[in-house]
Parts: C-alpha cells; structure tokens; sequence
C-alpha cells in the first residue's frame, strides 16, 4: 500500500479501480486493499465473483462483475488501476498479456504485484523448492499433497516475463519494483503511467 500510494499519488477525487476482488475474504490478505484503502468513495472493485457480501461490509465501494476477459469500462475511465497478486491467476500468458493491456487501457497509471516464480517458497502452497520442477509436476505432487486447489491455473512470473509484458505495453513510463526479503525477491510490483 505504500509504495501505491507513494507512486501513484491518489487522492479523495481520484477515481480508483482495484481488479480482482475475491467475494468471500477466506484468508487475512484477501481484498486487503478494499479495507486499507483511504478514500473509499472513489473505489470500485471489480471482479468475477458475485460480491453482495461485500457491499455490506464496504458501502462506500461500487463493485462490478464481469467475465474475466475485457474489462467493462471505457479507455481511461479511472485515475489509477491497482491489482494485488491476481495476474499469475488469470490464465496463460496471452490472458496475463489480455489482463494487463486491460488495466493500461481503462486506467492513466497502474500499480500490480506478482509472485516472484524463482522466489524459494511457493508462496500460494507455501512448499519449498518443488515449483522449481516442471510446472506439470509440480501440480502433481500438489495433487498428491491435496494442495493442488492453491495452484490449480496458477502461472507464476519471472523477472524476464514482467518485464515482456510491460514492454509490450502501450505506455510512456514503467518500473519494476522488487520486493526482498533477506536479498531474496518475494514480489513484483509494477507501477506505470500512460
């Protein structure tokens, strides 16, 4: 959230959209932006999931639903686009390439975060050293371990991938931030303008 806030420069009338809200909040960090978020008025969350339970908990945010595909808003209808760790959960490369030219397209700058797929620690399964195999068999012995769930269509990021993304991207500016922990990369964030 700080470095969100630090480079994307929001304020009360900045109109908001953070993508991929989760309907049921079933682990302390889920939608932890919807609740840390200072100016909710300005905020809609979109998502695929139906949110009638989270309209409750934040009123002051306008929640939308859509498909997973385009997003339904007009180009450059917000201020400022945010997403928490939802592109590597989105498809294959050409869906993370649609999700990200879709948050360029509605928005004039943008923060996201991704998992680092070379981090250590898987951090959806929290197992060590395993995703270094194979993707395939890494699901595999999810599977086995009955953890399959936390990574069932996920498709984690490298440094390099971020990277071609954005340069793919039609915007002025981009910058990669890395996330350490102990010298290690956990995250990426991604903040750009248009």
């Amino acid at each position: 959230m700080s470095d969100f806030m630090r480079l994307c420069h929001p304020n009360p009338e900045s109109s908001v959209l953070d993508v991929g809200v989760l309907a049921v909040e079933s682990y302390e960090a889920a939608n932890l932006f919807l609740g840390d978020y200072p100016y909710p008025r300005s905020l809609t969350a979109l998502g695929i999931e139906d949110c009638h339970e989270l309209r409750i908990k934040y009123p002051f945010v306008e929640f939308v639903n859509y498909d997973g595909k385009r997003f339904p808003f007009a180009d450059k209808s917000f201020a400022v686009c945010h997403s928490n760790a939802v592109v590597e959960h989105v498809g294959d490369a050409q869906r993370q390439r649609l999700f990200v030219s879709e948050m360029v397209r509605v928005a004039r700058s943008g923060f996201f975060t991704t998992p680092n797929r070379w981090f250590p620690v898987e951090l959806h399964t929290k197992i060590p050293l395993l995703h270094y195999l194979p993707w395939s068999w890494f699901v595999r012995i999810c599977r086995l371990l009955r953890r399959e769930k936390d990574v069932r269509g996920v498709r984690l990021l490298s440094r390099r991938q971020v990277m071609g993304l954005m340069e793919s991207m039609p915007v002025s500016f981009y910058e990669l931030l890395e996330n350490r922990v102990l010298g290690l990369t956990v995250t990426y964030s991604v903040y750009w303008i248009e």
